[in-house]
């Protein structure tokens, strides 16, 4: 297989019910110069491994790296992007769908704004039927304020120059909220992120998300915004900062409460932070 033009990497943990569409839904881009590294995480008990296996004898632009032991979802994905061949590397999430044009308005975005090094896109929400429920709409242009407002980009939908890891590093493992941490570091060293304002992707809404989980989500963005504050000091990223202080503070019932309203304005928990 000659060299490709976008490495997608993808990891999976216990996805035999989603991933057979996420993979169709990547094999079927209009644009078709890419490779499909999927990292296959140890300790996975379903058939996943197994319809991996299927789709890469059907094609050849998959490539299965399967951990020997268990290293995290940050780490899986510095694995893939250290075997990656592409220019550009695009994200995906097991039980996401991307529109057949994805790559190809991705690719044609980056070439087009030499400036920018990370471009995302807006998304659906869906069911599990597949069913709309919601839409999440990232803004064009990324500052300094809106970075610290709302999530940048949602993580799946992202595609970055690989140059911008071989300069500023790959994905932090200390972070459970490793891809606002990418965000933010990205920033600091001058990098540009921007959204195309179209729907090119379909996030799957899942249920039963642990309070434990969402705390460790809200601990780690606090903990970032802190850490980079400095470098991106005014008054509103203060308050955004402080937000997401008293967002850790919240009794466990009502986060309960409102977390299905701020899920709905953020994202998918896990990749976007409020």
């Amino acid at each position: 297989m000659k060299q490709p033009l976008i490495s997608v990497v993808m990891s999976t943990y216990n996805e035999e019910k989603y991933v057979k569409d996420s993979i169709a839904s990547i094999l079927n881009q209009t644009f078709s110069d890419f490779e499909f590294i999927i990292i296959h995480e140890y300790g996975s008990t379903d058939r996943t491994l197994e319809i991996l296996k299927c789709y890469s004898v059907l094609d050849e632009r998959i490539n299965i790296l399967i951990n020997d032991e268990y290293i995290g979802f940050a780490e899986s994905l510095n694995k893939g992007i250290k075997n990656a061949k592409g220019k550009y590397i695009a994200r995906m999430d097991a039980g996401d769908i991307s529109h057949p044009e994805r790559f190809e308005k991705q690719v044609k975005f980056l070439e087009e704004h030499e400036d920018v090094c990370i471009v995302g896109t807006w998304a659906y929400w869906i069911k599990k039927d597949k069913k709309i429920i919601g839409e999440w709409r990232p803004p064009a242009v990324i500052n300094n304020i809106s970075l610290f407002k709302i999530s940048p980009a949602i993580h799946s939908s992202i595609m970055i120059r690989k140059k911008l890891f071989e300069e500023i590093g790959n994905y932090n493992s200390k972070y459970r909220a490793e891809d606002f941490e990418l965000y933010m570091r990205a920033m600091k060293n001058g990098f540009g992120i921007a959204n195309i304002q179209d729907f090119l992707i379909n996030i799957a809404y899942r249920e039963g998300i642990s309070i434990v989980k969402i705390r460790e989500m809200q601990k780690s963005t606090f903990k970032i915004k802190l850490r980079y504050l400095p470098y991106f000091f005014n008054f509103w990223n203060v308050i955004y900062t402080m937000r997401s202080l008293v967002g850790c503070l919240l009794p466990s019932f009502l986060l309960k409460r409102i977390l299905p309203s701020i899920r709905r304005k953020n994202g998918k928990l896990g990749d976007n932070h409020a």
